[in-house]
């Protein structure tokens, strides 16, 4: 992509950041805190789903907050919690988030190369700022909405310097309503499951000019149907426990810790004559160290290494009862059971240092992985990066980074166990780089522009309805699935913080994401008649997304926002959700005109989408006691959103109708008591 003059005079008048301070991470992030997103309508005030309105950002389907960034899967965004990364960030991917949101402080979000500390991950990178442990006062924190309870407490002991903190949610309506339903059912069958929960515990604790600190978070989802009887079933669960020391060491601060987690995901299937279960486990061992010191007044620098273990079971095994349904003694038969499926060592090392002189700012870094899958892969990849950034005036700053970066392949959403496997089909590999600007304007508004561009040196995409990590030649189903291609596009972002008597966060993003794809030439008939390789959009594209969002403080302590969002239509090119463009064909057989698939170079793209969000909310004291009350609605313009159309006749006719969903519009009402 050549830029025009027009791009260049957008880059002059961009981002998030202050152009007279320099940036908090090295690489400048959009660096937000809670206290400006929990009030951002649409969110049900979780900060992780104020993402989706971010520059750089598009979805899969409305309301799941599943960030696409930069075109790239949701699974190739990686999410940590001050260092510890989080597996799934919503409860079965599209529920409220598995972090208690009181418990997050602010976000860090990299849409493009992060810093050297961050690898493994061809996506944005979102790091969560922990609430910090309180030093003084006991704090306690209570809510309740209409799907959600939850608590956080903070509790200091100054006699021996420690801190305890906990939080965690359970999902109470759907348990309640699993119950009513299932104590009101007339006739004997399968129960319903519905239940939800999270956890977090935090203990830190000084050792003489050190810190220890133990982490331990958790998700766990059960949803379907349980019993005698036709049954599906599906539960989900993630664990992590991070015990970390911090230190000073010489003229800077060295760390060490160590993590251990579990990821589980379990499905069930079938009737009283036969079930199939279906189950995939993960566990994970991993250290890690850094070093991070100010050698200079102009001059930082910041090393370190880390190394996980990770071992991959699968269980997939079929219960049947041969013989005449009605016969009480006919036995039961179970075939198949646990296999390993992987066991990979991924071991890292990166430096990088921060040098500042005048306007400059200048942040060289290097990132060695090594990617070890007996005896599938024995890789070792050296990714460097550069980060540098230009203060021209008190009120605009010009910057730029670039990197190399490479990651396992993987499907549309994180599963257990699946990229580690899918490390026999070799590593995806992208170059990515950027530059922007950052303008401070009047009346306390930041505006920020950013043109990427993404060369896909290596893509691998999954089947979502396939384990291809089982393909008997992975080498084969490797070659199959890669493709090369590029990203492009532009990002602008408008900010004015609510610390004024009103707020807004606009952002609109241009972007476009190509991949080599294999086409199949049809005949009228619909039968194959040729192939070409052809660089076409992802499945993933949405060429344009506009997001507003405006907070307003109203008297008698009133908080009132909106949320506008608008893109355009991804490509209906098949898929988990999507349909895949048909067109009036010919049965060879018959003579009769039925649907037939278009080459995909042909398909058309789905329709845009509009929605508005709506939030209000009420604060007030009540002793010693804060509250506030909340009414936040997604999609409260009940607009619907169409992912995929039915291909079918009425009358001999071929009829193309848009899917059957009603609008969905999720309300939250809610309040919350703090301490």
């Amino acid at each position: 992509m050549r830029p025009t003059p027009c791009v260049l005079l957008v880059l002059l008048v961009g981002s998030a950041s202050r152009a007279g301070e320099p940036p908090t991470e090295s690489a400048a992030p959009l660096t937000f805190e809670s206290s400006e997103l929990k009030d951002l309508a649409g969110t049900w005030g979780e900060p992780f789903r104020a993402l989706m309105v971010m520059p750089g950002v598009s979805h899969v389907v409305s309301g799941a907050s599943l960030p696409v960034v930069r075109g790239a899967a949701p699974s190739s965004t990686g999410f940590y919690l001050d260092g510890v990364r989080v597996p799934q960030l919503q409860h079965l991917w599209v529920g409220p988030t598995t972090v208690h949101p009181g418990l997050v402080s602010g976000l860090d979000f990299h849409r493009g190369p992060a810093p050297a500390r961050f690898g493994r991950e061809l996506g944005g990178t979102v790091n969560a700022r922990l609430l910090p442990p309180s030093t003084g006062a006991v704090h306690a924190m209570g809510s309740i909405d209409l799907l959600n309870v939850g608590v956080l407490t903070q509790v200091p002991i100054t006699s021996t310097g420690t801190e305890l903190t906990l939080a965690g949610r359970f999902g109470y309506s759907p348990w309640i309503a699993a119950a009513v339903i299932n104590g009101t059912r007339g006739t004997p069958g399968p129960d319903l499951v519905l239940g939800l929960f999270d956890y977090q515990a935090r203990v830190t604790q000084a050792v003489g000019e050190g810190s220890l600190r133990l982490l331990a978070l958790g998700s766990s989802d059960d949803a379907g149907l349980s019993g005698p009887g036709d049954v599906v079933r599906l539960g989900t669960a993630f664990h992590r426990v991070d015990l970390r020391f911090t230190h000073p060491l010489g003229v800077g601060e060295a760390e060490a810790a160590l993590t251990w987690g579990q990821d589980t995901l379990g499905a069930t299937g079938g009737g009283s004559a036969s079930r199939v279960t279906v189950g995939l486990a993960e566990r994970t061992l991993g250290a890690r160290m850094a070093w991070r010191a100010a050698l200079s007044q102009g001059l930082t620098v910041e090393a370190g290494a880390d190394v996980e273990r990770r071992s991959v079971d699968a269980e997939q095994s079929t219960t049947f009862r041969p013989g005449e349904s009605d016969d009480p003694s006919r036995p039961t038969v179970t075939t198949g059971g646990p296999r390993p499926l992987a066991r990979a060592t991924l071991a890292g090392a990166y430096a990088q240092a921060t040098w500042a002189q005048g306007k400059w700012r200048l942040t060289p870094g290097l990132r060695v992985d090594g990617y070890l899958l007996a005896p599938a892969l024995n890789q070792v990849v050296v990714e460097p990066r550069l980060h540098a950034r230009a203060v021209l005036s008190e009120t605009v700053a010009l910057r730029m980074g670039a990197g190399l970066l490479h990651q396992a392949p993987n499907h549309l959403l994180d599963v257990p166990g699946v990229g580690t496997a899918a490390l026999r089909l070799g590593l995806q590999r992208a170059l990515q780089v950027e530059v922007g600007a950052d303008v401070r304007g009047p009346a306390g508004f930041t505006f920020g522009a950013d043109v990427f561009v993404h060369p896909l040196l290596r893509t691998v995409e999954l089947d979502v309805l396939s384990f291809d990590m089982l393909a008997d030649d992975p080498v084969a189903r490797g070659r199959e699935r890669t493709a090369e291609g590029h990203g492009y596009g532009v990002e602008l972002l408008a900010r004015r913080a609510l610390s004024e008597q009103w707020s807004l966060l606009a952002s609109y993003t241009f972007q476009r994401r190509t991949l080599s794809t294999r086409v199949e030439r049809r005949d009228e008939a619909g039968q194959v008649v040729g192939t070409e390789v052809l660089p076409l959009a992802s499945a993933l594209e949405q060429r344009h997304v506009f997001n507003a969002a405006v907070t307003v403080k109203l008297p008698w302590g009133l908080t009132a926002g909106t949320t506008l969002h608008y893109n355009t239509g991804a490509p209906e090119a098949g898929g988990l959700l999507f349909s895949y463009t048909q067109r009036e064909g010919v049965d060879p057989v018959r003579g009769t005109a039925r649907w037939a698939p278009v080459d995909r170079d042909r398909v058309t793209r789905l329709p845009g989408y509009f929605r508005v969000d709506g939030r209000i909310s009420k604060t007030g004291t009540w002793g010693p006691l804060a509250v506030e009350a909340w009414l936040d609605v997604f999609n409260l313009s009940l607009t619907r959103e169409t992912f995929r159309y039915s291909y079918g006749t009425e009358r001999g006719q071929l009829v193309r109708k848009p899917f059957g969903l009603p609008p969905v519009t999720l309300p939250s009402l809610g309040i919350q008591v703090r301490y």
